[in-house]
């Protein structure tokens, strides 16, 4: 979701065409390419650099995955690039067309230019809707396919950053952003918890980014701008990069700590379930935006009395008829949560084990929700069940 958000590797964008509103919130998605790749009026590709660079980013953009690396678009010495590709682009990626805005030389050199992307789109009345302001890295590279690799911003731009290693997690921290050690021991005493209560393997090792914002670790990703939600809460937030093994706090309250993040890395997307479970066991492990999962069913139970004709399928689909906001995306991690505390009730951790691989498809996830929670078939069984648990457990 956007604003101050919690998520996962990937966002959706559910665009209002009309209004052109976008509200973004975390799911796991597949990145998708962009329909058009422009070159804006400032980009001279009269000049062989510029335009062998172009014509890169021209390729890589029609095929935005990790098959670059295989088809020689992405430096080598990149090395998180190497292992999970480009760390923005289930960020920036969502179908909007991109314009090169600018190809300018990183330094006194000619060997790296920094490649700027605008990814927007416009109505049909000319308004323009941008999503991302990206920054890629374009190498000179003998030898490869266009002369030139990509590489990512966030290795050159958090390089002079200080760091501090507790256990398995390297803390990168941004310029004013002051290392806490009591906090520092908390993710990994937290990782080591949750591995142990879900039986995974956790990943070897995690690097945490330390920011003041979600625009400071945008901009670390090379996402010089990316859509937010406006209003209240739209300051901070955190995400996690599975592929990377990466954690993006960026909420000066939580720091060292903001564990909703670290439980996805823990977690994965070994249970399925779309957004519902996917953000439901890190909710339930670990609350979200700093509240614990006692005060978001408190928020849910009021959700459901200022908004009495949304249902819980409503959410699960993504498709509330009064629009996504940052209060339907609290609405549907808090449901989430919830389902995972009843099941954890009725079952213990077994029973959450036993979600593994649970559909995401909302009819059959729904099924399945059921079926966990021994609620019966009934059409609205489950739909009582979300308004009584939400006042039962908010006690």
């Amino acid at each position: 979701m956007g604003g101050r958000t919690d998520g996962v590797t990937g966002r959706l964008c559910l665009v209002a065409a009309a209004a052109l509103n976008v509200v973004c919130f975390a799911t796991v998605r597949a990145q998708t390419p962009a329909p058009s790749v422009s070159v804006g009026f400032g980009v001279d590709t009269a000049g062989a650099d510029v335009a062998d660079i172009v014509r890169l980013v021209r390729a890589y953009l029609a095929k935005p995955d990790t098959s670059a690396r295989s088809r020689g678009l992405w430096d080598a010495n990149d090395a998180l690039g190497t292992r999970a590709g480009d760390l923005a682009a289930s960020f920036a990626y969502q179908g909007f067309p991109a314009t090169v805005a600018g190809v300018v030389s990183a330094g006194a050199g000619d060997s790296v230019y920094v490649v700027k992307l605008l990814h927007a789109r416009a109505s049909t009345g000319g308004a323009v809707m941008p999503l991302a302001m990206q920054r890629l890295y374009a190498v000179r590279t003998a030898g490869s396919p266009h002369g030139w690799q990509l590489s990512n911003a966030l290795p050159r731009l958090t390089a002079a950053w200080p760091t501090l290693t507790v256990g398995r997690v390297m803390y990168h921290y941004a310029p004013g952003q002051r290392p806490d050690s009591a906090r520092a021991t908390r993710a990994p005493r937290f990782i080591d918890s949750v591995s142990t209560m879900f039986g995974v393997q956790p990943p070897a090792r995690i690097d945490y980014y330390v920011t003041g914002s979600t625009d400071e670790y945008h901009r670390a990703l090379g996402l010089d701008f990316f859509v937010l939600s406006s209003g209240r809460g739209s300051a901070t937030g955190g995400n996690a990069i599975l592929a990377a093994d990466i954690v993006l706090a960026g909420d000066p309250a939580q720091g060292e700590a903001y564990l909703h993040e670290v439980a996805h890395l823990v977690v994965r997307d070994r249970f399925g379930g779309g957004s519902m479970l996917g953000e439901g066991i890190p909710t339930w492990l670990a609350g979200s935006k700093g509240r614990d999962a006692q005060s978001l069913f408190r928020l849910l139970a009021a959700y459901q009395r200022s908004h009495p004709r949304t249902t819980l399928a409503a959410l699960i689909r993504g498709d509330v008829q009064t629009g996504w906001t940052n209060a339907e995306v609290e609405a549907l991690y808090a449901s989430s949560a919830l389902f995972v505390e009843a099941v954890h009730s009725r079952n213990g951790v077994q029973g959450l084990r036993a979600l593994a691989g649970t559909p995401r498809e909302p009819a059959a996830l729904m099924v399945a929700m059921q079926r966990a929670l021994g609620i019966g078939t009934a059409p609205d069984a489950l739909e009582s069940w979300w308004r009584r648990a939400a006042i039962e457990l908010q006690r």
